[in-house]
C-alpha cells in the first residue's frame, strides 16, 4: 500500500467493513470498533484526503465512504506483498488424482471446489486435448542420433518436432518403430495414450533407449493444436451479494458468463505463472467493469495449458480468495504432468 501511517490503517479498516457488510463506513463506526487514538472528526478529515487522494468514494446517498477501484488496488498490493506471510486457508482443497474421466472431469471438479470454498462464479479456460486423435506418426531420420517427428491429426493439422536421441539409430530400426507406433497409437487422443501403450512399444522394438522420450514428443505436438474450452461454475453466486440485486446488473454479469467470446477477451490474454488480479475498471471488457477477477495459470510439463478464474464483486474477500487460488495453480500442475506423461 503506498500510504503509510494513520491513513494506510483507516483506509485498511473502512476496506475490510465494506466487504463484510457492502455499507458505506462512516467515521463513528470506525471511531466504535478501532482504536486509531483520535477523534472521530479527526478520522473524518482522514477519510476526506482519501477521498481527494482517489482512495475513497462517497455514494450520494450516504454519509459513509466506500473504496474505489484505487482503494482497492492499494489494499491488494499490500496483501501481495506479504503474500509469504499469510496464513494457509483451513478449508480443504481436495485435488489429489485424475481418476475415471481425465482432465476434463478433473478441471471442473476443480471449479466446483474453487467455486464453493471462494463462493464466487470459477471459470477454466482448457485446451480440448480430447479433439485431437492420432491419424499418422512418421519418424524421418535426421541423422544418427536425431529424429524428426511428424504427426497427422484427425484434424488434418500437420506438427513436426526434432529429438534427439541418447543412442544412435539405424535407418531399418526408424522402419520399424514407424510401424509399431502407428500400429499402437493411431486413433488415440493425448489422454489415451498409457503406459501400457509405451511398454508394448518398447517390446515391439528392440532399442538401446526409451522409447518414452518419442512418445512425450508426440503428445505435447496433439497438446499443441488444442482447442480452447470455457468451463463455468457457481454462475448464480452473484445473486448472493446485495450489489446484484439490481436487475440490470445481475443481467449483465451472467450474459458475460455465457458469452464464451467475452470470456476469453477478458481472460485469454493471461498466461504467465503469477497470480493476476484486475479490479473494476481494470477489466478490458464493460461487462465486469464493477468486477474482480483472480486468475492463476496451470501449465503441464511446463507448458502453459489453460487458466483458473474467480469473478466477484469488488467488495472481494481478496485474502482468502488469493489464499485459494495460489494452491490451485501448482497442484494443478504436478497432477496433470503426471497423469500425461508419467510421474
Amino acid at each position: 500500500m503506498i500510504l503509510t501511517g494513520r491513513k494506510k490503517r483507516i483506509l485498511e479498516a473502512i476496506i475490510v467493513n465494506y466487504i463484510a457488510t457492502a455499507e458505506p463506513v462512516g467515521s463513528r463506526t470506525l471511531a466504535k470498533n478501532y482504536d486509531f487514538g483520535v477523534s472521530p472528526a479527526t478520522i473524518r478529515n482522514e477519510m476526506a484526503d482519501l477521498e481527494d487522494m482517489g482512495y475513497l468514494e462517497q455514494p450520494h446517498t450516504s454519509a459513509g465512504r466506500v473504496p474505489s477501484d484505487k482503494g482497492y488496488r492499494a489494499y491488494v498490493n499490500e496483501l501481495l506483498i506479504n503474500r509469504h506471510m499469510m496464513s494457509h486457508t483451513d478449508d480443504p482443497m481436495y485435488l489429489n488424482a485424475l481418476g475415471i474421466g481425465g482432465i476434463d472431469k478433473l478441471l471442473r471438479e476443480t471449479l466446483k471446489i474453487v467455486s464453493d470454498l471462494t463462493e464466487y462464479t470459477s471459470i477454466a479456460l482448457t485446451p480440448h486435448v480430447a479433439r485431437s486423435t492420432i491419424m499418422q506418426v512418421e519418424l524421418l531420420r535426421f541423422n544418427e542420433s536425431a529424429l524428426v517427428v511428424v504427426l497427422v491429426t484427425n484434424a488434418g493439422t500437420i506438427n513436426d518436432n526434432i529429438i534427439k536421441l541418447t543412442k544412435t539409430i539405424s535407418a531399418k530400426e526408424v522402419d520399424i518403430l514407424n510401424l509399431s507406433l502407428n500400429r499402437i497409437l493411431k486413433g488415440h487422443n493425448v489422454e489415451e495414450i498409457d503406459e501400457k501403450m509405451i511398454e508394448e512399444l518398447q517390446t515391439c522394438v528392440d532399442l538401446p533407449f526409451d522409447v518414452r522420450g518419442i512418445v512425450n514428443v508426440i503428445k505435447n505436438l496433439l497438446m499443441s493444436e488444442a482447442d480452447t474450452e470455457v468451463l463455468v461454475e457457481g454462475k448464480t453466486n452473484f445473486f448472493n451479494f446485495p450489489e446484484y440485486h439490481d436487475v440490470d446488473r445481475i443481467k449483465t454479469i451472467l450474459s458475460f458468463i455465457e458469452d464464451t467470446e467475452l470470456i476469453l477477451q477478458s481472460l485469454g490474454s493471461v498466461s504467465d505463472d503469477d497470480i493476476n488480479i484486475s479490479i473494476g475498471s481494470e477489466n478490458n471488457v464493460e461487462e465486469v467493469k464493477d468486477c474482480s477477477i483472480i486468475t492463476i495459470s496451470y501449465n503441464i510439463k511446463g507448458k502453459h495449458a489453460g487458466t483458473i478464474s474467480i469473478i466477484g464483486p469488488k467488495r472481494m474477500r481478496y485474502e482468502k480468495a488469493i489464499d485459494i487460488m495460489d494452491e490451485v495453480g501448482p497442484r494443478l500442475n504436478r497432477i496433470l504432468t503426471d497423469y500425461l506423461f508419467g510421474k
